[in-house]
């Protein structure tokens, strides 16, 4: 290719990704900015009510109320506000971002805070778990949401599904109502885990809105103190490192645990395939400074020999684990309240799918008895009218086709009586006793 038709391909790429075609005036879109940043009346109202909205869900462990209180959160406008402040140098804009900000921030907490000290429902639940171990994973949702978010406010016509996209992806209520589950039930891992989830999630936001505003060419107010300028940004980019290196680590811890699980897993599935032995269940536990792989088995006890080859196998995993300890039928007595917790979890378990599938089965047979056709009822009925029948047989069939795919439906009747019967009689009177309009065929069987 010669260099103007890839130059001409290169150009053509760039206009397909620009911007400027759809973007809104920038004064326009800083006045929508300044206007979303403000906390009072509308705003901090909605923003109570989201916050009570997403605590109930959490509380109670539901995502759908929990993804509907995103939805009406307006907590995104002071972050995205920061972020395009520190871009143009706005002064204003930026001290205006960052009190709203503190304000939302302390309400929201502060107001799940009384709700789940008032809630009866103490125990944590699977969402509020969640919203505890923060990660690199998260730093990417958040800067990339925060890419959607500003660059569909940007636009001249708004694009409120990408926002609302953006308010469900980077979940930036849920965080701040489990801060106030800690704080209501004393419970400092609920509070910082959370907390940096949601710092991680607001940084991020503001740092892809703080690029989309460069890129765009925001006009900067003009400040004549160098200083001040580098010194922004040099704060700026120190709190984004800051926020940037835990996440890494915990990043880093969370795949190196993923992996130590699968690898311990491919252990207890290869080395523990024993016909007559199964494992119930197993967990890793801590003896002094040493792991120990504690494993339950039923079935046939492994001997002491057997037990020491599977540590020698164990090696081969890299495991940081230094022996194993099976507990077997014949040492019941050892088994721990927890580990008999979750002996009786799973039979429980295993139970309720018993239970499940005699519940289906019974349907299916409540089924099939509703489509079974009442041959024993309609005989006496019959011979009212045909006092010679005998007997009578009657059976429903599937027709099918070799030239459609819409199989008939076919009542197939063997009749016995001492003399001739009229079957087209019995035809009329069976298809109205049965309200159908299929083919009824008779078989007459005299005696």
């Amino acid at each position: 290719m010669s260099p103007p038709v890839i130059w001409r391909f290169f150009r053509r790429l760039w206009e397909r990704f620009s911007l400027e075609q759809e973007k809104e005036d920038p004064a326009a879109i800083m006045t929508a900015l300044e206007r979303d940043v403000s906390f009072r009346g509308i705003n901090l109202w909605v923003l109570i009510a989201a916050v009570v909205i997403a605590s109930v869900g959490l509380n109670v462990n539901s995502t759908a109320v929990i993804i509907g209180a995103m939805l009406i959160s307006p907590l995104m406008g002071p972050i995205i506000g920061i972020g395009v402040s520190l871009a143009t140098y706005n002064i204003p804009l930026l001290k205006k971002s960052l009190r709203n900000f503190v304000v939302a921030v302390f309400f929201s907490i502060l107001t799940s805070a009384i709700y789940f000290w008032l809630s009866p429902l103490k125990e944590p639940q699977s969402e509020l778990m969640a919203r505890t171990s923060p990660s690199f994973w998260d730093v990417l949702i958040a800067f990339f949401g925060g890419l959607a978010g500003i660059v569909a406010a940007t636009g001249r016509e708004k694009k409120f599904t990408v926002i609302a996209g953006v308010a469900i992806a980077t979940a930036l209520m849920p965080p701040l109502c489990t801060v106030g589950y800690g704080l209501a039930n004393l419970e400092p891992r609920f509070i910082f885990g959370a907390f940096y989830l949601f710092s991680i999630n607001a940084v991020f936001i503001s740092t892809a809105a703080y690029l989309v505003a460069q890129l765009l060419r925001f006009p900067p107010l003009e400040i004549s103190d160098l200083r001040l300028r580098r010194r922004i940004r040099a704060i700026a980019i120190g709190v984004v490192i800051g926020t940037l290196i835990p996440s890494l680590y915990l990043s880093w811890r969370l795949v190196k645990e993923a992996i130590q699980e699968e690898r311990l897993r491919l252990f207890i599935q290869r080395e523990f395939a024993y016909p007559q032995t199964s494992v119930i269940s197993y967990r890793l536990v801590h003896k002094g400074q040493h792991q120990v792989l504690e494993v339950v088995a039923i079935g046939e006890a492994l001997s002491e020999r057997e037990i020491q080859r599977l540590e020698q196998s164990l090696r081969s995993y890299d495991l940081p684990i230094s022996g194993i300890q099976v507990i077997q039928g014949s040492r019941s007595g050892t088994l721990s309240p927890s580990l008999i917790e979750t002996l009786y979890q799973r039979t429980i378990f295993e139970a309720q799918k018993l239970t499940d599938s005699l519940q289906k089965l019974h349907s299916r047979l409540r089924l099939c008895e509703s489509e079974a056709l009442p041959t024993a009822r309609l005989l006496p009925e019959i011979r009212l009218f045909m006092p010679n029948l005998q007997s009578l047989g009657l059976s429903r069939l599937t027709l099918h086709h070799a030239d459609s795919t819409l199989p008939d439906t076919v009542y197939v009747v063997l009749a016995r009586s001492r003399s001739p019967i009229s079957t087209q009689l019995l035809r009329s009177w069976l298809q109205m006793r049965l309200q159908t309009s299929a083919r009824i065929l008779i078989l007459p069987d005299s005696e």
